[in-house]
C-alpha cells in the first residue's frame, strides 16, 4: 500500500505550480485592467467614463505649476515694473542698459539718442557719455526698446 504516492508527483494547486502563489487568474485581472485603461473600451455616460474624467480633472487641477518650470519669459515689452529700464551688465566698453521704447516715446518727437540722453541724466545723477544705441526689433521687425552702452 503506497499512500500518498499521487500527491509526490502532483502539484496541489496551479497557483503554486506558477510559483506566483497568488490566485490564478489575478494577473490576468490586472492585465485586463491595464489594457481597458490604455485603450478604454468603454461607452460615454458609464460610471468607468465617470471616473475617468474625474482623474483627469483632477491631476488637471492639482498639479504644481512648479512641476512643469513654465516660468513666464522677461520681455521688453514687461518692463514697466522696472520704469523702463533694465541694467544689462559692464563689458570692456561700458555698462549696458536695454531700455523699452515706449519710455523713449514717452518723451515726445525727439529723435531716440537724445532721449535716452535726457532719460540717463536723470537716472545717473553723473556724467556719462552714449558710446552705442542699437535698436532691439522683434521678429515682426517692431521696435521694443534700445541697448544702450554707456561710459561713465
Amino acid at each position: 500500500m503506497e499512500p500518498r504516492t499521487e500527491f509526490r508527483d502532483a502539484v496541489a494547486s496551479p497557483a503554486l505550480e506558477q510559483g506566483t502563489g497568488a490566485v490564478p487568474g489575478t494577473w490576468e485581472t490586472i492585465k485586463r485592467a491595464l489594457v481597458r485603461a490604455v485603450f478604454w473600451p468603454y461607452e460615454r455616460g458609464s460610471w468607468q467614463y465617470d471616473i475617468i474624467c474625474l482623474v483627469i480633472l483632477l491631476f488637471i487641477f492639482l498639479t504644481p505649476a512648479a512641476w512643469y518650470h513654465d516660468q513666464p519669459r522677461l520681455e521688453l515689452t514687461d518692463l514697466r515694473h522696472s520704469q523702463g529700464i533694465v541694467e544689462a551688465g559692464r563689458s570692456k566698453d561700458g555698462w549696458r542698459y536695454i531700455v523699452d521704447a515706449r519710455l523713449v516715446g514717452s518723451l515726445g518727437p525727439m529723435k531716440p539718442e537724445d532721449a535716452l540722453q535726457q532719460i540717463f541724466s536723470r537716472r545717473l545723477h553723473k556724467p556719462f557719455s552714449i558710446k552705442s544705441v542699437d535698436v532691439v526689433h522683434d521678429r515682426n521687425n517692431i521696435v521694443l526698446g534700445y541697448a544702450v552702452v554707456i561710459s561713465r
